[in-house]
């Protein structure tokens, strides 16, 4: 078993600086599926061996144990059985591999694990660095080499600029840019063809602008607190199609309505309504209501929903909205809920991003309304959190967003709507 042309580079020049040098920090960043893993496996691997009769220790750590390092785990058992060097000498021990008077250790770096007690005499290997706190790190897992000097590897992907990976590589950039190693797509598609037509394909899924596909595909870490839409996005926004009053015969439209509190000051409830041309929601109308309560809301939006034909209106059912989806099916609503968690709200940002990046969104042309107004000034509002572990958050906590999720529910209820009926029928015998 052996490394690629483009693997093979950055575990030699690991190899040879920790000869020449103890201590120090390098980082590693691969593209998405690209083989880093393979890399930090070969590297304990080497490790291992060179020092199976002097003896020596690695500790290997991921941002949890279950499943992150557990799979760094049996990757590293999968190489060694397979590497001739290793195969049938090495033993496993719980969480632990040893090759003769050697060892390596796979922990979890949650704040929840366990790790003390573990020294690095050879090497601390991070996986997946840029979601692991960078101060429990600190605190954690540096002082394990406190008294050896042994070097710490970083592996990762980048995500915010203050990642732990990220610092560490601004620090190399400064100081020793020989410890820092950056493996670009482009590097892996001249070696695989195949890995250049899925990068190529998720760039058309995504947009090149869109910050999963900068950061996992170009390297490119972004702020933690950023727009969520940049200038060319919000541009990119900006419909030619006319604001409409009522449904075209043959068009198929959809809903997003997001439940706003009571109050005069509290974020409005806002239906948006979207007419599906393929893969492209095109914005047709906005209706909104200030403190509506759920009977009144029920009501108007059962109106809506008759004049317009919505094929399904995805609700806010988060918190006070839970009751509304069961007052809109007594309406005759053909209604989906939608829960805000940390997860569905990444992926329903992630979702709007691509589209408006990619053109698959846009808002009817400016008509000097409130809506239209108050609709893309709350998406230049809109802020993006970035946070350690690929938490992706996003809302203005300083205003309201309430058009901006119920654009968001109504691209998701377009691309969960099915493909258009076409009736069949029989011909009759003559």
């Amino acid at each position: 078993m052996s490394l690629r042309g483009y693997q093979r580079p950055v575990l030699v020049g690991i190899h040879r600086g920790m000869v020449r040098e103890r201590g120090g920090t390098y980082t590693v960043m691969f593209p998405r599926q690209s083989g880093k893993n393979q890399v930090a496996a070969f590297l304990v691997g080497g490790l291992l061996a060179a020092h199976s009769r002097t003896g020596g220790s690695v500790v290997v750590c991921a941002p949890t144990y279950t499943p992150q390092a557990l799979i760094s785990f049996h990757r590293s058992l999968d190489l060694f059985r397979r590497m001739v060097s290793l195969s049938g000498r090495f033993a496993v021990e719980r969480n632990t591999i040893r090759f003769g008077n050697a060892r390596a250790h796979f922990l979890g770096a949650n704040p929840e694990a366990n790790v003390a007690g573990h020294t690095a005499s050879l090497a601390i290997i991070a996986d997946e660095a840029q979601d692991i706190d960078g101060d429990w790190f600190d605190r954690q897992f540096r002082p394990m080499a406190a008294s050896t000097g042994a070097p710490t590897v970083m592996f990762g992907t980048p995500w915010n600029s203050q990642s732990l990976l990220e610092r560490a590589a601004a620090h190399n950039e400064r100081t020793q840019r020989s410890r820092n190693y950056r493996v670009s797509w482009r590097d892996v598609a001249a070696e695989l063809a195949e890995y250049g037509e899925y990068v190529s394909a998720e760039r058309a899924r995504l947009g090149a602008g869109h910050h999963l596909f900068r950061t996992q595909y170009e390297l490119l870490a972004g702020q933690p607190h950023d727009s969520l839409l940049s200038l060319e996005q919000l541009e990119n926004v900006r419909g030619a199609h006319p604001r409409l009053r009522g449904p075209v015969a043959g068009e198929r439209y959809v809903g997003g309505l997001d439940v706003g509190g009571p109050g005069p000051n509290a974020d409005a409830t806002v239906l948006t309504i979207g007419r599906v041309v393929g893969r492209r929601l095109e914005v047709v109308e906005h209706c909104a209501w200030q403190s509506a309560g759920f009977g009144e809301l029920a009501l108007e939006v059962g109106a809506a929903q008759r004049h317009w034909r919505m094929a399904t209106v995805l609700v806010d059912a988060t918190g006070i909205g839970a009751g509304l989806p069961d007052l809109l099916e007594d309406q005759q609503v053909p209604v989906e809920a939608f829960k805000f968690t940390a997860g569905s709200k990444s992926e329903l940002g992630n979702l709007l991003i691509a589209a408006v990046e990619t053109g698959g969104l846009a808002l009817y042309a400016g008509d000097g309304s409130d809506e239209y107004t108050r609709c893309l000034q709350e998406l230049r509002d809109c802020q993006a959190v970035r946070e350690h572990g690929g938490r992706f958050n996003w809302g203005n906590d300083r205003g309201h967003d309430d058009y901006v999720a119920s654009l968001a529910l109504c691209l998701k209820a377009a691309r969960t709507l099915g493909p258009v009926r076409i009736a069949q029928g029989r011909m009759r015998a003559s």
